[in-house]
């Protein structure tokens, strides 16, 4: 083996061990954050140090005894399944007749759909709540399902329309060809080809929405009271274990939701091939 060689060789070892060096120490850096959160939320003090000097599980259950985290969970998961459900329908037909037809301004608008997540979300809150106060709307709940779902649409869009640009559209054509009419090959063909992508471009709305902040901010009623919104008016003056609680249920919940949505993902992809 000659020198330069070897000496290559070391500096590739030294360079993929400083890659791995670097990988882990972002790693932790995402991670502690996160690990500290969980198990503060089993502190026993009221103020919350870390590392806790005792655990119980007492926040837990003042945390389910308490109306305003109970209503903020049950407003974010409302939105959140709505916004999902809008978002991946909507996504899924816009991106089917980018897709298929040819249309004039196609461009255009395709840079207006992702404007959503181009623009800073405190733009899109302002300019969601001067629209709606200006047409003399109320801030209820479905103006904020209408709001994140606009925020979501773009991923869901993307996602879904990735997917049929790698479909094969002679399927279609053998299953019209064979006597099927539009809706039923809609159904039968296209339908489970894009079902994967359709639900990973939900499961990716709903966690956007449970944890949007920003333009929700904009949107704060009794009703329509999200858990981001509520865990910073909280941590704005101490952080309690009971906020720390909220935000490990927040944690489980962004983790439970993408592995589900994994499972049906590939149940769905295996039953298609």
């Amino acid at each position: 083996m000659s020198i330069r060689k070897y000496v290559s060789d070391v500096e590739t070892n030294w360079n993929w061990h400083g890659i791995r060096l670097i990988s882990a120490l972002v790693y932790l850096t995402m991670i502690l954050p996160l690990i500290v959160v969980v198990v503060n939320s089993f502190s026993a003090q009221r103020i919350a140090t870390f590392p806790p000097r005792g655990l119980t599980l007492d926040w837990y259950v003042e945390f389910f005894r308490d109306d305003m985290f109970l209503s903020a969970v049950w407003v974010s998961t409302q939105v959140g399944i709505a916004a999902a459900i809008l978002a991946g329908a909507i996504g899924t037909l816009t991106a089917m007749g980018f897709v298929r037809k040819p249309f004039p301004m196609k461009k255009a608008l395709s840079i207006a759909l992702l404007t959503p997540m181009i623009v800073p979300p405190v733009i899109v809150g302002i300019a969601a709540t001067s629209f709606f106060a200006e047409i003399g709307l109320d801030r209820n709940i479905w103006w904020l399902i209408v709001m994140h779902t606009l925020l979501a649409l773009p991923y869901a869009f993307l996602i879904v329309r990735s997917r049929l640009y790698l479909f094969d559209e002679t399927l279609e054509d053998a299953a019209m060809t064979l006597g099927a009419d539009r809706l039923v090959t809609f159904r039968e063909i296209t339908l489970p080809q894009v079902a994967p992508a359709i639900v990973t471009a939900m499961v990716l709305s709903f966690v956007i929405s449970f944890g949007e902040f920003t333009a929700s901010q904009f949107w704060v009623q009794r009703e329509t009271t999200t858990v981001p919104v509520v865990i910073y008016s909280m941590v704005r003056t101490t952080i309690t274990p009971k906020v720390n609680v909220l935000a490990t249920l927040v944690l489980v919940i962004t983790i439970v939701v993408p592995i589900v949505g994994l499972a049906i993902q590939r149940w769905l992809t295996n039953n298609t091939n």
